[in-house]
């Protein structure tokens, strides 16, 4: 018997059968090969901005002392910064206009002020001791009717500062008058930076 020669070729053997015969029978063999892939994720760091200093929430009525500065009479008018003082120990911010109204005795007399279009309205911060203010119009009593304008001792300004539902009342010099009815009187500005109200 012939021994079938062995030839060496990948994945592929040649076998002589053993029954004599010459002919072989052949067997191929496919060689299998798993790949493994690893894959390395890279994560990047994308950095965040840095948040900014808090300026600190609205000041509340009880954080605030509230005066009036000098008078500058005009044209039947009289113009006068309402100023608002942070006497806390942390920022705080105000926006808007305050709500001011004639008082006597406690209770509101005659309308409450308009508000100016002028200057806009911003957001303000008070730092600790810092001030702004709002520029307040009262026009005289006398340039209203006898009918349209009843008049009443007044002694103060009740005044509400932006967004706060409590109250100051601001003392006004003796004998101060103002109109009971309500027509317009008063008219206030939106706090800006400051003690002048502009």
């Amino acid at each position: 018997m012939r021994a079938a020669a062995a030839v060496a070729f990948p994945l592929l053997a040649l076998t002589a059968a053993c029954s004599g015969t010459p002919a072989a029978s052949v067997a191929m063999v496919t060689a299998t090969t798993t790949v493994t892939v690893t894959s390395t994720a890279t994560v990047t760091a994308t950095p965040t901005a840095a948040a900014s200093p808090s300026s600190g929430s609205r000041c509340p009525t009880s954080q605030l002392a509230v005066t009036l500065g000098p008078a500058d009479g005009t044209a039947g008018s009289v113009y006068q910064p309402i100023v608002f003082t942070n006497k806390g120990s942390a920022a705080c911010t105000l926006a808007g206009h305050p709500g001011v109204s004639f008082a006597a005795a406690g209770a509101q007399v005659g309308a409450a002020a308009s508000h100016s279009a002028t200057p806009p309205t911003t957001t303000v911060t008070l730092k600790a001791g810092g001030t702004v203010s709002a520029l307040l119009r009262t026009v005289d009593y006398g340039n209203f009717s006898a009918a349209a304008c009843v008049v009443r001792a007044v002694s103060g300004l009740r005044v509400y500062p932006p967004g706060s539902t409590a109250s100051v009342v601001v003392g006004l010099p003796a004998g101060s008058r103002a109109c009971s009815t309500k027509v317009a009187q008063l008219s206030v500005g939106a706090v800006v930076k400051g003690v002048t109200g502009q």
